[in-house]
Order: C-alpha cells, then structure tokens, then sequence
C-alpha cells in the first residue's frame, strides 16, 4: 500500500513538473479591422525534454483538443482560429485549428488543462495596463519575455514590432508577431519617424566651422530634379527649390522606390539630412514623383564658388581650361581649372555626363552645374568645386551664336523644336541627357524643325554645329507633347 502511494505521489509530481513546462507564450487577440482569422496562441515547451500534449485542450478561452502530439524541447505549438489566413499572412502552416471560439478583444482567461483536467497553465490577459495596450487593434501580439516569469502578471509582457505578414481581412493592415520563433518582446511601439515639411533654406544653415546645423534631422523636401543622376547604381543628383536659392544633394547607394532620374521632375522626397566633405546631402526613405517635364530653373550667374553657391544651379561664362592636359577622360571623374581671366575655379566632369567622353573644349565656353563642394576635415569651408551639368562651346568670338544669332523655340517643345540662325547650313544633334543620340538633322538654310511627337517627355540636349561642325551651341531643353 505504501509502495502504492509513493507511486502515485511520484507520477502527480512528474505531471506537475512536466505541465508546469508548457506556457502560454503568445498571443495575437485583437486583429485590425475587426478580424478574427489570424488569431493564435502559441504554447513553448521550456523544458529540456519533449512532453506530450495528448488530449489536452482548453477549458476556458477557445474550444480545442489536441490530438496525438508533443512539443519538443524549446519547442513551439501554434493553434490558431483559421489555418488558410494563417498561412497566407505568416507563411507557414500551423500546428492546429482550435474547434470553435475566440480570443476576446477586452481580454479573458485562456487556461489550458491536461488529460486528467489539472490545470497545466493559464493567463488572464487585459487590454489595459499593465498590459501593453499596443496588443488591442494594431495588430501586434502579446509577448511573454521570458518563459520562467509569471505570465499572469501583465508587466512581464511586450509586445512585437516585427512586421510577419498581411492582415488578409483589411489587405492593408500589417501584422506584427513571432509565431514559432524567438520572442521579441519590446517594450512599446516604436516612436514613428516624423517627416515635417521643411524648405531649403530651412536646412542649410551651417557653423563657424562649415557644419550644417540639420545634421540628422528628418524632413520632407519639395522641389525639382537638375542635371542627371550620377551613380550607375543607386542615387545622386541635385535637388533645387524652382527660385534656385537653395538645394541639396540627393545621395543613396541603393535606388529608392524605383525611381528613375529625369532632369525637371518634381519629386517630394522623405529622408535625412547628412554632410559627407562639407557638402550637405539628403539620404532618402522615399521618393514621391509628382509631376514631370518641368522647366528647370535658370541656372545662376557666378564668377567665384563659396558656401553660398553650393547644391544651387549655376553658370561660369566665358571661361577657358588652364591646363588642357587635365582633360583625362579617364576613371570616375576628374576635376578641371577653368578661368575667365580673373577668378580661376575648378569644375568636376563626372563620367555620367556627356562631356567626359568628349575632346578638350579649346577656346571660350560657358559651363552649367551645381555648386559642390568636396574637404576631407573640418573646418569645412574649402574644396568648392563645379558638378557640370552641360557646356555651352564657342571656339572664338566671331563663332559665339549663343546669345543673338540662335533663336531655339518653343521651350518647352510641344510636337516640333524650331532652330533659327542667322548663317546658312548647320547640323544639329539631339542626345538624351546620358549623350545617347536620338537624331541628326542638317539644313542648308537658316532653319531647321525637328519633330518631337514620337519623343518621351523629358529633358534633352540639342548640339548646334556650323557648316564646318565647328560647335555653336549646346543647351538644354524640355520635351513636354
């Protein structure tokens, strides 16, 4: 009889130790949109042996028996209220279905009970605190953040910030939860980054030293793409207000939201403000086109390069190159002296832009761009330099057409571009802003019109040659049918 008894207290003992290793772990109650379909619990085996969960069920929160099965050794056992909606939101299926019932939005007893009905655990969540209140309808679960606490106290729970699927009852609302994973556990939602709307010139104040006082701020920008993109992979180029006062450039190693470059777009980009060598840079979260073909604004006139003429649209007339030699062509870019005789600046020609595969500009030209800067130390107020956009080339004086002797209209071009010149017999080449050639065409009288209806809306460049294709002209100009 003794021997008896001690068996049957040494059997109740392991039971306990067995039940008291199967927890209540998570939860997902209160999905967004009033659904119900990816409801679940998830059990964890804490222990270090399988342990069979054989015709256990619950007594109180759902209907469910368990069939023949065990849960392993830091295991899980995921039951939920619709299988298929499981898998389509968290892509995998889940060990079980419960029968009927569900997981109240205001909080309830879950107890689940053994084969013999002792009581194996049981929590009695809420959706006030202690309980993290994020649980109640924005679709993030219930966590218990370590599995030998006690899960009835509502302090030892977090929540998820892990974003695992789709709720397939709003198709929009995005689900947060570990199921059959490691749980997360954080503490609260986390502070949503805020993009105010900020001008240029809101973020362009700097230091005595040349630091920009935005340095990590988060913003909204609106304004208007210049130039090209100059990274073959990923984003930079020059983003302007359309008074050119101010701008900033836009940098990422990766592309954003699939968006392609085009010199006039209208973009409002959300992101945060960096320096990299004294220039100020927008590193972007995302890129909203909002229109296109837009005229650019008009580059300003400069004769020197400061802190005030960086990530701004400028013009250097009637400079020449100092040393000619310093026209490489050859890897990433290369950075040129230019002068007009009294102030000597340099210019940078990118390997993405059309010039740098072309011959040295001899003689007098007019350079477009935007102001750069590029100082490897603080403090930042040296290293300005030129980005080029375009040249505009006259080889002497009596060739310099640019100003009175073309006439190119209308700007932007609505079906056809006329070319006027004072000169008979001329040839005129239209590239993409990349020196892709779209046509050639030559006329022997003064004027020449080019049809654009077949044309994508956007910027392109005209080349303007004389009878002897010396350059006359070379400009920019938008295509908008």
């Amino acid at each position: 009889m003794l021997k008896s008894l001690f068996l049957l207290i040494n059997a109740m003992i392991v039971v306990s130790i067995c039940n008291g290793q199967i927890v209540i772990n998570e939860i997902l109650y209160n999905i967004p949109g009033n659904g119900e379909s990816e409801e679940f619990i998830e059990l964890y085996n804490a222990g270090l042996t399988p342990i069979s969960v054989s015709n256990y069920s619950f007594s109180q929160g759902v209907t469910f028996t368990f069939p023949n099965a065990s849960i392993p050794a830091g295991g899980y056992y995921i039951i939920t209220a619709d299988s298929l909606a499981f898998v389509n939101s968290f892509g995998f299926i889940p060990d079980a279905q419960w029968t009927s019932g569900g997981l109240s939005n205001s909080g309830e007893d879950i107890v689940l009970i053994d084969n013999l009905g002792n009581t194996v655990d049981s929590v009695d969540y809420d959706d006030a605190t202690p309980w993290p209140p994020e649980a109640d309808g924005q679709g993030r679960s219930l966590q218990l953040c370590d599995p030998t606490t006690d899960n009835n106290v509502g302090s030892n729970w977090g929540i998820s910030n892990t974003p695992t699927g789709v709720n397939t009852t709003t198709g929009t609302d995005s689900l947060y939860a570990t199921p059959g994973m490691i749980n997360t556990c954080a503490s609260s939602t986390p502070t949503p980054v805020s993009y105010p709307v900020y001008t240029f010139n809101q973020i362009n104040s700097i230091d005595i030293n040349g630091s920009a006082d935005s340095i990590n701020v988060t913003c909204e920008l609106r304004g208007l793409v210049d130039c090209i993109d100059l990274r073959g992979s990923g984003l930079d180029f020059a983003f302007v207000n359309r008074i050119n006062t101010a701008g900033i450039r836009v940098f990422s190693f990766n592309d954003v939201n699939g968006y392609t470059v085009n010199a006039g777009d209208s973009l409002h980009i959300l992101g945060t403000v960096s320096q990299f060598n004294g220039l100020l840079q927008f590193a972007p979260d995302s890129i909203s086109l909002i229109s296109s073909a837009n005229t650019t604004p008009v580059p300003a006139p400069v004769s020197t390069l400061d802190e005030t003429t960086e990530n701004r649209s400028l013009e250097l007339s009637g400079v020449h190159i100092v040393d000619t030699s310093a026209w490489t062509g050859f890897g990433a870019g290369f950075n040129v002296l230019v002068t007009n005789g009294t102030d000597t600046n340099t210019i940078r020609i990118d390997n993405d832009i059309y010039w740098y595969s072309q011959p040295v500009p001899t003689g007098t030209f007019d350079v477009f761009g935007y102001g750069s800067q590029f100082d490897f130390s603080s403090p930042y107020t040296e290293g300005y330099l030129l980005t080029v956009c375009d040249l505009s080339i006259a080889t002497s004086a009596s060739d310099n057409l640019y100003t009175s002797s073309v006439n190119v209209y209308p700007n932007p071009a609505k079906g056809l571009i006329n070319f006027e010149l004072e000169t008979s017999g001329f040839t005129v080449i239209l590239s993409s802003l990349t020196g892709e050639t779209i046509t050639t065409e030559m006329t022997n009288t003064h004027r020449l019109t080019i049809n654009t209806s077949g044309l994508a809306n956007g910027i392109y460049i005209y080349s303007i040659l004389g009878s002897d294709y010396t350059p006359l002209k070379s400009d920019k100009i938008v295509v908008n049918n």
